[in-house]
């Protein structure tokens, strides 16, 4: 199981409530490529855009992880630079609470698991993210113009 979810499973996750097209969630989500699973929290890219509203989606949400990706490296960077110096007092005598306060399996863990791993809300949270950012002008992708793609697309799509 991945420490990812530990906060959702133990009930301490932050509330990062939004709504999208009218519709509410209570968890943040990560956006993430092709190789993660489909989870309610995590927000893949489509390998193969098949209209314009996809192709800026992804446009988009490429352009958030290399923004992302470069902090982080900026980030990592400072760290191995400040190797040396400690950042956090060390206690010896600290007690550390334990990071898994529900039993796996328990009827609370299983309705949490059910929330974390629902795969519509994956979908569905996806295709409302490709509408908002397709009904938003001031997103500058800084990429070819949807002109020029021409006909390569037709102006119906499936979601």
């Amino acid at each position: 199981m991945s420490p990812l979810f530990d906060d959702m499973y133990n009930g301490i996750a932050s509330d990062s409530s939004f709504d999208v097209c009218g519709r509410s969630y209570r968890y943040e989500y990560y956006l993430m490529n092709e190789i993660y699973q489909e989870r309610a929290c995590f927000v893949k890219s489509l390998s193969c855009p098949n209209d314009r509203k996809r192709l800026k989606f992804k446009r988009a949400q490429e352009k958030k992880m290399s923004k992302v990706m470069c902090t982080y490296i900026i980030l990592h960077n400072l760290i191995l630079e400040d190797e040396c110096n400690a950042m956090c007092g060390y206690n010896k005598n600290e007690i550390v609470p334990s990071t898994q306060a529900f039993e796996v399996g328990s009827e609370e863990y299983l309705a949490k698991r059910e929330i974390i791993y629902d795969v519509e809300t994956h979908h569905v949270l996806r295709r409302y993210l490709t509408e908002h950012i397709w009904i938003v002008d001031h997103i500058d992708l800084k990429a070819l113009p949807f002109d020029d793609l021409g006909d390569q697309f037709s102006n119906e799509y499936i979601l």
